[in-house]
């Protein structure tokens, strides 16, 4: 099972309701930051990160920390290694 490593690093990239009125909004305000793992929350059920996700819908997630100092709850195709990888729009305040 490969997973993140508590203590990196990634990029986080949010991929859920993007609203104000969102009950994740504050979430969805970090998206686009650099955020740290913490802790693995839920494991996830399968191999690799997309049987976790596409296969069985059964993500791994991750407690993360961002520069800010919120913490909060990631899926982990949230989480990337470079900017590269967002197909997500900024958030605009």
């Amino acid at each position: 099972m490969k997973c993140k490593q508590i203590g990196e690093k990634y990029w986080f990239e949010y991929h859920c309701s993007e609203s104000e009125q969102s009950c994740d909004a504050e979430i969805w305000h970090h998206t686009h930051q650099k955020v740290k793992i913490l802790k693995l929350v839920e494991k996830g059920y399968g191999c690799n990160p997309k049987e976790r996700g596409e296969k069985y819908g059964q993500p791994a997630v991750y407690n993360v920390c961002s520069d800010d100092g919120f913490k909060f709850d990631v899926f982990e195709d949230e989480l990337m290694t470079s900017k590269k990888n967002f197909y997500r729009p900024d958030y605009k305040k």
